[in-house]
């Protein structure tokens, strides 16, 4: 297990082959504090489980991915990801880029998308390393964010959509209100970086431990390393 205040002092590349990023809001991984709205709150947990990556850290991250390291991140996680980023080898050599995702949840919950936890269904794409072993459509856990849309690729970037919500029949039990927000949007997705992977899920793929049906996609993902 690393902490998040562990990462600015940590060699990534020389001790992992894959990071995994657990549902956790960014604001914690970063700054190690809670935030809502403009207010942040600390946790009540000793000093030295409450200090986030920071800029240096996470700096050390997208190096690591950049080096060929895989991460997986699910949930609020995957908020790290999303927006401007930026690796800085030295003070001369900084590179700026935006990996080609974003997360639409919060327009989609304006138009009265609430999902509070349910199994809902995903098409999978076929033939896939990630989807080894699988059914076309499986059941997940969900909690209605994030919600991917991604977009042309460029540079040293690529990404593919492995798993979609459908059209229509999306809930399979729960509750939820306007699930046709969700249609034929993305839930799964994978990115290259340079040498690096990154894989984004809307969901937990071990919900605890618990969704069973999902749990090959944690282990295909985790295999990814020795199909280098």
């Amino acid at each position: 297990v690393i902490r998040p205040g562990e990462f600015k002092n940590m060699n990534l590349s020389k001790n992992f082959d894959v990071v995994i990023f657990p549902d956790s809001r960014k604001s914690v991984l970063m700054d190690g504090k809670y935030k809502s709205g403009d207010n942040y709150f600390v946790s009540d947990y000793p000093p030295e489980y409450t200090k986030g990556m920071g800029k240096k850290g996470l700096n050390k991250l997208l190096t690591f991915v950049e080096d060929g390291g895989i991460v997986l991140s699910w949930g609020a996680s995957t908020n790290l990801f999303m927006g401007a980023l930026n690796i800085e080898r030295s003070k001369d050599d900084v590179e700026e880029f935006q990996l080609p995702v974003k997360d639409v949840s919060k327009s989609l919950s304006k138009k009265g998308l609430y999902i509070p936890g349910s199994f809902v269904s995903m098409k999978l794409l076929k033939d896939h390393p990630l989807t080894y072993g699988m059914e076309e459509n499986i059941g997940v856990f969900y909690r209605g964010r994030p919600v991917f849309e991604t977009s042309i690729p460029s540079l040293d970037m690529d990404r593919r959509v492995i798993g979609k919500f459908p059209e229509e029949n999306i809930l399979l039990s729960g509750y939820s209100e306007h699930e046709k927000e969700l249609g034929d949007k993305t839930g799964l997705v994978w990115l290259k970086k340079s040498k690096g992977q990154i894989i984004l899920f809307a969901f937990n793929p071990q919900f605890r431990a618990s969704t069973n049906v999902s749990y090959k996609l944690l282990f295909n993902s985790l295999l990814l390393s020795k199909l280098k």
